[in-house]
């Protein structure tokens, strides 16, 4: 077999244990700004600011859209 489609075959598989860590990532970052929108003293702004984000952001976090 050629190296080559070896090395694709361990780049795809690297991309996509990526892929997971990323959702994983992301998934814990929206609980906890939920989390702590939930307590009453975080405006969208205010949590947008302290964690780095747009407040257009920390609004599609807490109130996602349903399809």
């Amino acid at each position: 077999m050629d190296i080559r489609v070896q090395q694709a075959r361990e780049h795809d598989a690297a991309a996509d244990e990526a892929r997971q860590v990323v959702a994983s990532h992301l998934a814990q970052r929206d609980h906890l700004i939920r989390m702590l929108y939930a307590e009453g003293t975080w405006s969208y702004a205010k949590l947008a600011k302290a964690v780095g984000l747009t407040p257009e952001l920390i609004a599609k976090i807490i109130k996602p859209q349903r399809r």
